[in-house]
């Protein structure tokens, strides 16, 4: 799983004061990802963005500063390095968000900005920044009943890059569609903390 022009974070209808922002994080998940000419192989990701801690029921609020860390693993780095001759990738993430007790129940996010980025060092994790820009499609949500309203990362994400190769001409190559599936081979605790109060 972004990806700061920031869109306003509290729209509560009908509410007479806002609440205050925090930041909703999910944990690191282990995705498996289509990479250029090696094929599938491991990814990890975390996101985090912010909104209102507590909503009135029936109100309305847009997420924001939503930020992606896709960190690929060393021994992906030096496969991407030293077999492919990659050395850096920029170009847009876009990646869904379901929810229990708000509406829509998938939060479809599109268009995260994936600036240029390079690996500083082969035999090392490369972390690798996605984040909302002005451009970022981010849909309002509608807080269900009183309760809390709960948010958890999607099992699939697409990402439209291009990648910087150090020995070809042109170096920078694509867009290629990356395609990324939850690892399901053991069990991944997918819910982004805290849970949001709906009153």
């Amino acid at each position: 799983m972004g990806l700061v022009a920031a869109i306003s974070g509290f729209v509560g209808a009908g509410s007479a004061q806002a609440a205050a922002d925090v930041t909703y994080s999910s944990q690191t998940l282990r995705y498996e990802c289509s990479y250029p000419v090696i094929g599938f192989d491991y990814l990890d990701v975390q996101i985090e963005f912010k909104a209102p801690d507590s909503v009135p029921a029936n109100s309305q609020f847009v997420p924001y500063d939503i930020v992606a860390t896709a960190t690929v693993p060393q021994n992906v780095v030096e496969l991407l390095y030293y077999v492919a001759g990659i050395d850096g990738v920029r170009g847009t993430a876009d990646g869904s968000v379901d929810l229990t007790n708000g509406s829509p129940g998938t939060v479809d996010i599109g268009d995260l900005s994936v600036a240029e980025q390079f690996i500083p060092d082969p035999p090392a994790d490369f972390p690798v920044i996605a984040e909302q820009v002005g451009s970022t499609v981010v849909p309002t949500i509608t807080a269900g009943s009183p309760g809390v309203l709960s948010a958890n990362m999607g099992d699939y994400f697409a990402a439209s890059l291009d990648f910087h190769y150090y020995n070809a001409t042109p170096e920078w190559q694509g867009p290629e569609t990356f395609e990324c599936f939850l690892d399901t081979t053991s069990p991944q605790n997918t819910a982004f903390s805290p849970n949001m109060t709906v009153s």
